[in-house]
């Protein structure tokens, strides 16, 4: 029962992060981070593509509260930043509004028209079918509490092409493919060229990619100078290690307490690493993942061992760390929540092994993704299974004056 329950623990902590952990299924689980992104002001696009709006501006309230469109959503003030994701907290009593502005990447001028209201809240309508991106326009100095505001990544999908950079662990490299970057790529087709470039390495950690080692120099920096999007999963391997280290713990609650700190120390990392993409890339929007809940997967036989011995929320309470404590100092980064958006699925039907993801795991991995950068998809999905509509609703909370 000794080797069982320091297996169990090993997986539990591991399933904690989930980060895509090495070229085995064995690999641990990694966690996601979170940022916040500010994006400049509407810019004007080549052939259009970032249109404006027919119709901008704040409206009597008691004209459009409630109004109808094919993107709705709010920006308001939140003044203790409590929002870390689109799936926390959310507006509530208390929370200020902000008359914000929106403009549509990929929508011809004329073919839709944004009404905004004085309680912050918006509306677009009109919209065709097809693949969009909404840009939202954060006031200068101030920031996207909400991590889901982004900046240089749809102003050059608006110019027509962007580079789009992965790096990290196996999560981007292993299971069916295509992989979700390749799937986020094709999302984006009809409305520009995605030039993908995947160096993600399995079985890295978060170590492995600081700038003063290889993989960073070698790998990662010459794809960075003109990189619109960079997009990363770290952190699995780091809590492998951890785990791996521990051997046959008899403190279980303490073994669970060091598993939080390195999370915070692989925050701490990742941190470092886009301190120096900033030195290289001061623009490029950065898009952390933030990886699943693993023990929801409770048919798979090692992932419901996991929340029968642990407990159900023992994970989620790892992940939530990751999603609280990763610093908000740089407003390019971008949270790519999937603890928040795959909280209630049944995990098992997404994963390829007991880490990675199948087809419907990539779908979800991708449509996430486009979802956080300000994707909405009306019409045909492009694959087979694929959620439509997606992101008919937007709100960003923004940090206090």
């Amino acid at each position: 029962m000794r080797n069982l329950a320091g297996s169990v623990l090993s997986v539990a902590v591991l399933s904690i992060f989930l980060a895509g952990c090495g070229e085995e299924a064995e690999r641990r689980a990694d966690e996601d981070i979170i940022d916040l992104d500010e994006p400049s002001g509407g810019v004007e696009g080549a052939g259009g593509m970032l249109a404006a709006p027919e119709e901008m501006g704040p409206l009597d309230p008691a004209e459009c509260v409630g109004e109808v469109g094919d993107v709705t959503g709010r920006f308001y003030i939140d003044a203790d930043e409590s929002n870390r994701s689109p799936y926390t907290e959310g507006y509530v009593d208390g929370d200020a509004p902000h008359v914000g502005e929106v403009t549509v990447v990929g929508a011809e001028e004329g073919t839709y028209e944004v009404k905004v209201c004085s309680d912050g809240t918006y509306a677009v309508k009109g919209l065709p079918d097809g693949a969009f991106l909404i840009h939202p326009t954060i006031p200068e100095g101030r920031r996207c509490t909400t991590n889901n505001c982004p900046s240089r990544f749809a102003q050059a999908v608006a110019d027509g092409s962007a580079v789009m950079v992965t790096f990290g662990d196996s999560v981007a490299v292993i299971g069916d493919k295509p992989l979700f970057p390749s799937r986020l790529a094709s999302m984006l087709s009809g409305v520009a060229t995605i030039e993908n470039r995947n160096v993600a390495v399995p079985g890295t950690l978060s170590s492995h990619w600081l700038p003063d080692g290889r993989l960073f120099n070698n790998d990662l920096r010459p794809q960075l100078e003109d990189a619109d999007l960079v997009i990363i999963t770290l952190g699995g391997n780091d809590i492998m290690s951890y785990v791996n280290g521990l051997g046959i713990p008899n403190d279980i609650p303490a073994a669970i307490d060091g598993a939080k700190d390195a999370v915070r120390q692989v925050v701490s990392n990742v941190t470092q690493i886009l301190d120096k993409i900033r030195e290289i890339n001061p623009t490029a929007d950065v898009a952390y993942c933030l990886y699943p809940d693993y023990s929801q997967a409770t048919e798979h036989p090692m992932w419901g061992l996991v929340g029968a011995f642990l407990g159900e929320a023992t994970v989620g309470d790892v992940l939530g760390i990751a999603r609280e404590s990763f610093p908000t100092h740089d407003n390019h980064v971008l949270m790519v929540d999937m603890f928040g958006a795959a909280d209630g699925l049944p995990l098992h039907d997404y994963l390829y092994d007991e880490l990675h993801f199948n087809t419907r795991g990539q779908i979800i991995y991708a449509e996430e993704l486009f979802r956080t950068l300000g994707g909405v998809l009306k019409g045909a999905s492009p694959f087979e299974g694929g959620a439509t509509p997606l992101g008919l609703e937007r709100s960003f909370g923004l940090d206090a004056p």
